[in-house]
C-alpha cells in the first residue's frame, strides 16, 4: 500500500496506479491458474508452484472493496479465492523441481479451478482491457 502524504491521505492517482499494478499481477496469476499442470509448472519456474499460485491468486482479495471494480467482477474474484480453499493443505507444501511441482499440480482439486479461472478471466475481460490501456498510458 502506498505511503500517505502529510495529510494522512494517499493521493487518488497513487491509489489508482497501485490498484492497476496489483490488478495486472492478479490477472497474470489467474491466467497461470487457467492453464494445465505442466504449463503452470513452467510459468512458475517449477518452484513451490501450488503455494505460489494459490497465494498470488489469493492476493486478489486486496482488490475487492476499493471501488475500482464493479460488483460482478468483485464477486467473481471472491468466488475464485474461496474455491482455492478446496485445495488440500498437503498439496501446498513446498515442492521444488518439475517432478514434485507437477505431482502437486496434477492433484484433482486443481481441475475445477482451472475452468473457473478461465471463466473469471472472461468475466473480467472489460476491466482487463481497461487495465492494459491504463498501464500502456492510454486513456
Amino acid at each position: 500500500m502506498p505511503d500517505p502524504n502529510v495529510n494522512g491521505q494517499v493521493p487518488a492517482d497513487v491509489m489508482l496506479d497501485a490498484f492497476h499494478n496489483a490488478y495486472h499481477y492478479f490477472v497474470e496469476a489467474v491466467k497461470v491458474l487457467s492453464h494445465g499442470a505442466e504449463a503452470q509448472c513452467i510459468a512458475m519456474g517449477d518452484y513451490d508452484v501450488a503455494w505460489e499460485i494459490k497465494d498470488d491468486v489469493g492476493a486478489g482479495r486486496y482488490l475487492v472493496g476499493k471501488t475500482f471494480l464493479g460488483a460482478p467482477e468483485e464477486q467473481a474474484i471472491v468466488h475464485l479465492i474461496a474455491a482455492l480453499e478446496g485445495v488440500p493443505e498437503h498439496v501446498l507444501h513446498a515442492a521444488s523441481g518439475r517432478e514434485a511441482s507437477l505431482r502437486a499440480m496434477l492433484h484433482p482439486s486443481w481441475a475445477p479451478l482451472r475452468g473457473l479461472a478461465a471463466r473469471v478471466l472472461q468475466d473480467l475481460r472489460i476491466s482487463v482491457d481497461e487495465n492494459r490501456r491504463f498501464l500502456a498510458g492510454s486513456p
